[in-house]
């Protein structure tokens, strides 16, 4: 029965013994399993006790754990890099077809006056993003998290500088353009990644299952 965390990361290490990413996963387990430890204030066995109920046993743990192919890795990304992609295209058409058709000038009226509740919306994709990474790859995820991050973010830092250099035409946008609402995509932006690695973490322990 293992009692303390040198004996849990020590069992890891030995199932883990010829994965690849090893270091990598160790790495990543035993920083969770010290963030739980910090949390609850019980003896350090039945601490460990509670770390293997949350993120599992080093058998369970060294079970899950396979190798990401470059193919699967670049499937993953892409999903997410054109489900992005989509939002904007979307969000295109919807503010040009305004000028076109009274159904799509009202929905867009309707999406401008509820522009903050858009942001959070939008926010929590980025957060179901580093859930369902964590969810489905665990610790060996992360750096699949950091590479999809790095792609699918590159559409609002081009729509960012378009808005601040002046190109985006006023009269479709304006509701879009105050200055508080523009500071909050610029803060949201900036803070996607950290909240997408909150949802890596909420994944990686399946607080939801």
């Amino acid at each position: 029965m293992i009692k303390t965390k040198i004996e849990y990361i020590h069992q890891l290490k030995l199932l883990l013994e010829d994965h690849p990413d090893r270091d990598e996963i160790i790495h990543e387990i035993a920083c969770h399993t010290d963030e739980l430890l910090q949390e609850c204030d019980l003896p350090e066995y039945e601490a460990i006790s509670l770390v293997q109920r949350q993120i599992g046993t080093p058998e369970k743990l060294a079970s899950q754990f396979r190798y990401v192919s470059s193919k699967e890795a670049w499937n993953v990304k892409k999903m997410f890099i054109i489900i992005n992609a989509l939002f904007f295209a979307v969000g295109g058409l919807l503010a040009f077809g305004a000028k076109i058709s009274v159904h799509l000038h009202t929905i867009w009226e309707l999406l401008a006056q509820s522009c903050w509740i858009v942001l959070f919306v939008y926010s929590g994709y980025w957060v179901f993003i580093g859930f369902e990474i964590g969810k489905e790859y665990g610790a060996k995820g992360k750096g699949l998290l950091e590479r999809t991050i790095r792609a699918a973010i590159i559409p609002n830092i081009i729509l960012m500088l378009i808005t601040l250099i002046g190109i985006l035409p006023s009269e479709l946008f304006h509701s879009f353009l105050s200055s508080s609402f523009l500071i909050g995509c610029l803060a949201a932006t900036f803070f996607f990644f950290p909240i997408s690695k909150i949802g890596y973490y909420m994944g990686v322990r399946k607080v939801f299952d």
